[in-house]
C-alpha cells in the first residue's frame, strides 16, 4: 500500500466547493471517484482546505492515505487524469509518508482574487470580478497593507462567526489571524476589443496562516469599496477594531478567487 500527496488544479465554476456533499458534485467527490475506480476499492481523500461553491485552485494539496497501487507516482497521475473531469487536474503526484496531513501539516495559505473593473469578456466571467466603477489600485493597495499582521479578523468572517455572541470566539484562536502577505497589483493583460476600453486587471494576493469562512472574499470586498472611493482607507482598520461582521462590506463574488498555493515546511513566501 501506498500514500500519495496531490497538487489540483480545478476550475470551480461547476463544482458545489471542493468538500464532499450529498447529492452535490464536489472536487472530493469527483476524486475519491476517480481514485476508486482505480484502486478498486472507496478511497477517502483528505484536503489541505475547503474552497466554496464557485472557488477555483491552482495549488489545492490532497492526500490519499493507503492505496492499493503498486504502480509508481508518475503512472498514478496519468491514470487520474484519464479519468478525472475536464474541469478537474492533477498537477502533481508524489509519495508522502502516512502521517502527512494536507491541513494540520500547512503552515500557510495563499489566494489570489482578480478583479476586472468595467470589462465584460466571455474569457474573464468565470475567473474575475467584473464590477462597473474603476477601481484605485493605489488606494487599495493602501487599504490592503493594514491588514499585514496579527488581528482579529471577526469583521471579515462570515457563517455567523464574525459576530460577537459567535461560538468562533470561544475557540484558541478565535477570530484571530496573522496575515503575512496583503497586497494589490496590476497586471498586464489585454482582454479588451478596443484599445479605448478597459484593460485595467487587478490582483488582490493574500497569504496567511490560516482563514476564516469567506474571509478573502470580504477583505476584497471591503477593498473594492476603498478604490471606488466609498471608503476611506483608515476605514479597514475601524473594521478591525470594530470585530463585527455586520459592519463590514458585501461579500466579493467567488469567481474571482483562487487557492494559489499551500506551504509546509521548507517552503517559502514570495514576498
Amino acid at each position: 500500500m501506498q500514500s500519495f500527496r496531490l497538487t489540483l488544479t480545478y476550475d470551480g465554476t461547476d463544482f458545489s466547493g471542493s468538500q464532499i456533499q450529498p447529492g452535490e458534485r464536489t472536487v472530493q467527490g469527483e476524486l475519491e471517484t476517480a481514485l476508486g475506480k482505480l484502486c478498486s476499492t472507496a478511497v477517502r481523500a483528505t484536503f489541505a482546505g475547503r474552497t466554496d461553491r464557485g472557488v477555483h485552485a491552482i495549488g489545492q494539496i490532497a492526500t490519499a492515505r493507503s492505496l492499493e497501487w503498486t504502480a509508481s507516482a508518475e503512472d498514478l497521475q496519468s491514470a487520474l487524469n484519464a479519468s478525472l473531469p475536464d474541469d478537474l487536474v492533477a498537477a502533481d503526484v508524489v509519495g508522502c509518508p502516512d502521517s502527512f496531513h494536507p491541513r494540520f501539516d500547512a503552515l500557510w495559505r495563499e489566494y489570489r482574487y482578480w478583479i476586472a473593473p468595467g470589462l465584460l469578456s466571455p474569457f474573464l466571467g468565470r475567473y474575475a470580478w467584473t464590477p462597473r466603477a474603476d477601481i484605485d489600485t493605489s488606494a487599495v493597495r493602501a487599504a490592503a497593507s493594514v491588514l499585514v499582521g496579527t488581528h482579529d479578523f471577526a469583521s471579515f468572517a462570515s457563517g455567523g462567526e464574525g459576530v460577537p455572541w459567535s461560538s468562533r470566539a470561544g475557540r484558541p484562536k478565535g477570530t484571530i489571524r496573522t496575515l503575512f502577505v496583503s497586497d494589490c497589483r496590476e497586471l498586464a493583460t489585454n482582454f479588451a476589443w478596443h484599445e479605448a476600453r478597459s484593460n485595467k486587471f487587478i490582483e488582490v494576493r493574500v497569504v496567511a496562516d490560516a482563514f476564516l469562512p469567506k474571509m478573502v472574499r470580504n477583505i476584497v470586498g471591503a477593498l473594492v469599496e476603498v478604490g471606488q472611493g466609498r471608503r476611506d482607507p483608515a476605514w479597514i482598520s475601524e473594521l478591525l477594531a470594530a470585530r463585527d461582521r455586520r459592519l463590514g462590506s458585501a461579500v466579493a463574488p467567488p469567481r474571482g478567487l483562487t487557492l494559489w498555493r499551500v506551504g509546509f515546511d521548507g517552503d517559502v513566501i514570495d514576498y
